[in-house]
């Protein structure tokens, strides 16, 4: 139960302190998504999961996860960022 709680605690404060990018520019490095609210997160790294830079929302976010750093791609069979 204590670990449960720890991890709501931790979540929470992430959340508090997540970058807003609602009408903010997110940081180079970094795209806005999109889930319970906005903010912004790093673009994703060789195996992170990863967004198709075109699925982008009009406005530029993405739902989840974002596109891959400059020199991966992102795998459409198992969503992860690849060389």
């Amino acid at each position: 139960m204590l670990k449960f709680v720890v991890v709501i605690f931790l979540v929470i404060m992430a959340s508090t302190f997540a970058q807003q990018c609602g009408d903010n520019v997110c940081d180079a490095g970094s795209c806005c998504v999109t889930y319970s609210q906005r903010h912004c997160k790093k673009l994703g790294q060789l195996n992170d999961m990863c967004s198709d830079p075109k699925q982008g929302t009009d406005g530029g976010n993405f739902v989840f996860f974002c596109p891959c750093e400059a020199g991966l791609t992102c795998n459409s069979d198992n969503w992860a960022c690849e060389k």
